[in-house]
């Protein structure tokens, strides 16, 4: 990845990648084809498939409408995962 990312927003690249490809093979569409949906370049897609790239907010949202699914299927199967408390932080 080109910015060093905490290990669960790794995670959850990688998890929203897998997502997305279920859904986009759901639909029977290519990369292409989603990235035209949803405005964005296919190389962008790629990389967000692959987990290389984190997904801000909004491309979720057109990815979603691309492949005619809710956000939330996108994000199917994730949760935060409290880290302990540092000593003093409470």
């Amino acid at each position: 990845m080109g910015r060093k990312h905490e290990p669960q927003a790794e995670k959850f690249s990688l998890h929203l990648g897998r997502n997305l490809v279920e859904s986009r093979k759901r639909v029977g569409l290519s990369q292409q084809g989603v990235a035209d949906r949803a405005g964005l370049h296919r190389t962008e897609v790629s990389l967000i498939e692959r987990g290389k790239r984190l997904a801000r907010l909004d491309t979720i949202v057109k990815l979603a409408g691309a492949v005619e699914v809710e956000p939330c299927a996108l994000l199917s199967g994730m949760a935060w995962q409290l880290a302990e408390p540092k000593e003093g932080s409470r």
